[in-house]
């Protein structure tokens, strides 16, 4: 038996080549009960949908590109490690897939951009390491092309969709914590200020202390 095709799908299906067509595209437009007839005929046959051709069709790649920094240590490393295995098996519940590229700094990192959407039509992409003043996010939203941080955009709250831990919350649970203790003199110690994430650190002490 050769490779099923969406021909063979419907024909197992009793129904149009069309309706298969779109309960894998628009599933919305077909009733519960074909839809789930033409799911089980998938399931059955082993159909995968050819991805070159619905590249061809939709212009779309369903790949989102992620530059991963040099491998980090302690607490930072095994949340990079945590994200980067959910955001995979995330985008493959969705039928897309990650790609994996190095860059020496944000500069060399907008200059990946450009090869990877003119060579592979790739279709957005999610950045790490967000910092103020940051090149990438100005680079992507002057070409307005579809991004997320996994931090925040420091100064740029309003500017695109991000996912950050709120630091200045969690400082100030710390600090109140020790208030509770009967403790009074209480140090931070984090990053230089003018870093994002120290700053945001701080002011949740400072919170706390007052």
């Amino acid at each position: 038996m050769g490779r099923p095709t969406l021909n063979s799908v419907a024909e197992a299906a009793a129904v149009s080549r069309q309706t298969v067509s779109n309960v894998i595209n628009s599933p919305e437009v077909v009733s519960p009960e074909t839809r789930e007839r033409v799911l089980a005929a998938i399931e059955r046959l082993g159909y995968r949908p050819n991805t070159a051709a619905r590249q061809m069709r939709t212009t779309r790649s369903q790949i989102i590109g992620l530059c991963i920094p040099p491998s980090g240590n302690g607490v930072s490393g095994v949340v990079l490690d945590q994200f980067l295995h959910s955001l995979t098996a995330t985008a493959e519940r969705y039928d897309h897939r990650i790609m994996l590229f190095t860059a020496a700094d944000d500069e060399a990192e907008t200059r990946a951009y450009a090869d990877l959407i003119a060579s592979v039509g790739i279709d957005g992409f999610v950045l790490t390491n967000t910092h103020h003043d940051d090149l990438r996010t100005r680079w992507l939203l002057e070409r307005e092309l579809p991004f997320v941080t996994f931090g925040r955009p420091w100064g740029a709250e309003d500017t695109h969709p991000w996912a950050d831990v709120d630091g200045a919350a969690g400082t100030r649970l710390a600090t109140d914590h020790l208030v509770r203790q009967g403790h009074r003199r209480i140090a931070f110690v984090g990053w230089p200020e003018g870093s994002g994430s120290g700053d945001d650190r701080r002011a949740g002490w400072a919170a706390g202390l007052a």
